[in-house]
């Protein structure tokens, strides 16, 4: 359990401090407006200030935003929490659970922190090939919002194959109790009347055609 608390620990402080440090490299190159194209029709450095959500909803909600956000934080530690007392993780799955969650964990702290501290979430990373595939462009975000998107995803995947698993273990059960009954078919078809009849009947005798013995008094006369 130990050993799980610590790399969930590693996981967030590794991804928080790429997140935070990549933001202050990139504000002091590029803030204001600057921007710097790193693949050609692909993908671009362009710094940008979010004083809202995602895509820019929520705009100037920061008490708001910043208390939505941590109550969110604190429900999934303690769900992580409760994960790990549970040893969850020792089930189909459980690691690759528990390092989606972390992802999460880490994203939601990366982009509070910029919302406590400054009023606004630093962005910089432009996927310009939306734009140039599709023509229409896309938001600009940040790592911390990388890790959420990749985090979400996983967890969605993790969803999707303990539902499959499910559906095979019920398939399972239901073939075992079907073949389990198939076994059973000949004794529990037997009628009560079947367990009645004696043993001469069992054997196939016929008690009607049974001839009954002669009188001594009748054989007299």
């Amino acid at each position: 359990m130990t050993t799980v608390i610590l790399v969930d620990l590693l996981i967030v402080a590794v991804l928080l401090a790429a997140d935070l440090v990549s933001k202050h490299y990139v504000a002091a190159a590029l803030a204001p407006n600057g921007s710097y194209e790193a693949i050609k029709d692909v993908l671009t450095f362009r710094y940008s200030e979010n004083r809202g959500a995602a895509f820019g909803i929520f705009t100037d909600s920061r008490v708001f935003l910043c208390v939505f956000v941590g109550v969110v934080i604190l429900g999934l530690i303690a769900f992580m929490i409760y994960t790990i007392a549970k040893k969850k993780y020792k089930e189909k799955g459980g690691i690759f659970l528990q390092v989606a969650l972390s992802m999460i964990l880490a994203g939601g702290i990366g982009n509070l922190v910029d919302r406590i501290a400054l009023g606004y979430v630093r962005d910089f990373i432009e996927y310009t090939f939306i734009y140039t595939l599709f023509k229409r462009d896309f938001a600009i975000c940040n790592l911390a919002d990388v890790f959420l998107t990749v985090g979400v995803i996983m967890v969605v995947i993790y969803l999707i194959l303990m539902m499959v698993d499910e559906a095979k273990k019920g398939k399972a059960l239901l073939a075992e109790s079907k073949a389990n009954r198939t076994a059973d078919g000949p004794e529990s078809e037997q009628t009560p009347a079947d367990m009645t009849e004696g043993p001469d009947t069992a054997e196939g005798a016929d008690p009607s055609h049974e001839a009954a013995a002669p009188d001594e008094g009748e054989t007299n006369d």
